[in-house]
This record gives C-alpha cells, structure tokens and sequence, in this order.
C-alpha cells in the first residue's frame, strides 16, 4: 500500500471516528498517524525533487 493510499485510509477512519463521537484520545492518536503519513510522504517527495 503506498504512502498516498495509506493517508487516504487513515483519513477516512478518522472521519468515521469523529463521526460516532469516539473517546477524544482515540481520535488524537488517528490524528496523529495521519500526520505521520503526511509527513513521510512530504518528505520522500522533497527528496526526490532535491535529487533531479
């Protein structure tokens, strides 16, 4: 699964955690995955940019 399906992913779950009012610490650590993946993905992609 690549970096950009991994977020997509991630971001729906998030979307249905908020939607059925889960416990607000489940939601943070979501959260926080998603960005992780945003993140990773940012970086690869700069790095190729730097590398042409």
């Amino acid at each position: 699964m690549g970096k950009v399906d991994k977020i997509e992913v991630a971001r729906n779950i998030l979307h249905n955690a908020a939607r059925m009012n889960m416990n607000k610490e489940i939601i943070l650590k979501i959260s926080q995955k998603v960005d992780q993946y945003i993140v990773e993905h940012f970086n690869k992609n700069s790095s190729q940019k730097e590398g042409k």
